[in-house]
């Protein structure tokens, strides 16, 4: 299950995150911050692929991984269970096209905090989405 996803930007600044998990956030932070080392290294390996995949486990919680053309970074905190990696990379394609959505708003600043509501709402859908599938399974 996904706990948290997690947007950074170019300059691991972070645009968004949020938790579906009981959890503190903070805690979240913390995670996709350790993670922030990993996707570096795997970045500077993998040129062709944005898909980075399992990026390592990080206290009580597995990383997935993704990077935009723009190195903004998308990170998917799951619980400590492994995942499919084709349900990761739809997932993080689906993603990756609503954070498109969000930035193309002409009121929208690239790179500050994403603060739509409507971004939000789609992000939380597509996680429970994606949840209901792995808990089904």
């Amino acid at each position: 299950m996904i706990a948290c996803v997690a947007i950074v930007g170019a300059n691991n600044n972070p645009l968004f995150v949020r938790a579906y998990a009981e959890d503190d956030d903070l805690s979240f932070h913390y995670v996709a911050h350790i993670a922030l080392d990993i996707v570096e290294e795997r970045v500077k390996q993998s040129k062709d692929d944005m898909y980075l995949g399992f990026l390592g486990p990080v206290e009580d919680f597995r990383v997935y991984g993704y990077v935009t053309n723009t190195l903004v970074k998308l990170l998917a905190i799951v619980q400590d269970t492994p995942m499919k990696e084709s349900d990761m990379r739809a997932f993080f394609s689906v993603m990756h096209n609503l954070y498109v959505n969000a930035m193309s708003n002409p009121f929208a600043v690239l790179g500050e905090r994403i603060a739509s509501a409507k971004f939000d709402r789609q992000v939380t859908s597509l996680v429970l989405q994606h949840n209901q599938t792995q808990e089904a399974r």
